[in-house]
Formats: structure tokens, sequence, C-alpha cells
């Protein structure tokens, strides 16, 4: 009887003594080795206000929501910007082309098509360049408002004036802005003598490159690279002629203006800049 009860005494204690040493070995084990996340395991991640995430734009792309998974099975929520595209023509350039000209033709201002290809100089475009053309105008970009502060006012001290000392202020008024006026129109109907009187009124000087002149029945003439200072005129002939630094010539082999026809001019960005009525 003694035999079995010293017999059961010595199975506990040395299940007793197991259980100790894998509790011991257990902890040790989770110690040395921090449990991993399996992968696509949402984990809720607190931000403090002195860390930032950086996710990565992707353009052409519309506002949404992506699961982005990192190297630690973590899953980042972020939300993507929208990004505007711009529908655009390819276009090859042929001898005679001009800025000017594709500005009209394609109803983009010059400034557009200097934008979209990176020019700054509207006449360096060659024969066989390849040019993009935006089919509409570029968006603009409205800058946000910076906040508005009230000046602390700061009180001036008072002096007293010398008696018979004065001062006179002249203030100088602005000068006018650059503008392009159709004077007269001269010889109408009459190919060798008919041309059209431009005058330059304003401060400054005013390049006409890309500017044209209309009819309003389909005959349109294209102005060259020319700048014309102030109190500057020049003479935009129907006939065919060489250019010179007071006439242009048309080209045309008949005569465009007669009595009752509207002359209109437009800038290069194609905004109506002049109009004259023929008596």
């Amino acid at each position: 009887m003694r035999q079995a009860k010293r017999l059961i005494y010595l199975v506990l204690l040395n299940i007793i003594v197991s259980a100790v040493t894998l509790l011991v070995i257990l902890n040790l084990w989770e110690r040395n080795h921090p449990p991993i996340y399996a992968a696509n395991t949402p984990v809720v991640i607190l931000v403090t206000p002195t860390q930032s995430v950086i996710l990565p734009i992707i353009a052409n792309q519309s506002e949404s929501s992506e699961s982005i998974p990192t190297d630690t099975g973590l899953i980042i929520t972020s939300t993507q910007p929208t990004t505007q595209t711009i529908d655009m023509i390819v276009y090859k350039v042929k001898a005679g082309d001009t800025l000017g000209n594709l500005s009209v033709q394609f109803n983009i201002s010059v400034a557009d098509i200097m934008t979209v290809n990176g020019l700054t100089d509207p006449d360096s475009i060659y024969e066989g360049q390849i040019l993009h053309i935006p089919t509409s105008p570029l968006p603009t970009i409205t800058p946000t408002p910076l906040p508005t502060t009230t000046p602390t006012e700061t009180p001036f001290p008072s002096i007293t004036p010398t008696q018979g000392a004065t001062r006179t202020v002249t203030q100088t008024q602005p000068g006018q802005e650059a503008q392009l006026k159709i004077k007269t129109v001269i010889g109408v109907g009459v190919l060798a003598n008919e041309h059209v009187v431009l005058q330059r009124t304003g401060d400054g000087e005013l390049s006409l490159a890309g500017w044209r002149m209309d009819d309003g029945a389909g005959h349109t003439y294209i102005f060259p690279e020319l700048t014309l200072y102030k109190d500057g005129s020049i003479n935009l002939n129907t006939r065919q002629g060489d250019n010179t630094v007071l006439d242009l010539y048309w080209g045309l082999t008949t005569t465009v203006w007669r009595s009752g026809k509207t002359v209109y001019l437009y800038d290069a960005q194609n905004q109506l800049r002049a109009s004259f009525a023929i008596p």
C-alpha cells in the first residue's frame, strides 16, 4: 500500500515539474519571437501629430480609396487625388507655319501652345517639328488667397510747419495700354491702291505676331513677326508685293474691300481688338 502511494506522489511531482518547465520554455519563446501579422490582415495604426505618411500619386486616376499593403503585412487605406487630363492633337510643322497661324487654325492661344510644348520663343518652330496642340484652353490655376492681416496703426508725430514753407506733390498718371486701331481704308475697289491704314496708340511696344485681319467673308490675313512702337503705323496692301517696315502685302489678285463692309482685327489670342466700317 505504501509502495503504491509513493508511486502516485512521484507521478504527480513529475507532472508538476514538467508543466512548470513547459511554461518557462513558452515564456522564453514568446520573448524572443514576437508575433508576426498575417498578410492582408487589417491593422489599426495610430498616427501621432508628429508622424506623416507619404503615399504614391497615380496620375490620370479619379478620386478613389485604395488599400496599399506594406512589407510588414500592414494595410494602409489612402485616397488618391483627381488629376485632370487634357486632350491634344499631334501636329507636324509645315513650311510657312507660324504659331500665329496655328493659333487661328486650331482656335487656341499662342501662349497655350508654347506652354504645352515648353517653348520660350514664338519664332523657334521649324519645318518637320512635332507639336502638341491642346483642343481646349488650358485650365487656369487659382492661387490660394493668403490670410489678410490688419496692420497696427502707428500714430505719426505731429509736425508744425514753418510759416511760408510750401510743398508741391506731383502725381504721375500711368501710361495707356498699347493699342492698334484701324484708321481708314484707302483705294476701295482699286487693287493697285487698296490698303488698310493701321495706327499704334498708347505706350510701350506692341508685337503683331499671330494677329489677323478678317473681312467677315472668308478672307483672312495673318500678320508676320512685326513690332510697332509708340505712334507707329503700317499699311496693309491687298495686292502682291514685298513687305517693308511701312507696307505689308496681302498677296491677293482681286480687291477685298467695298463700301458697307467691316474690317475686323483680332490679336493672337483670337480677341477682337478693333473694327472699322467702310463708308
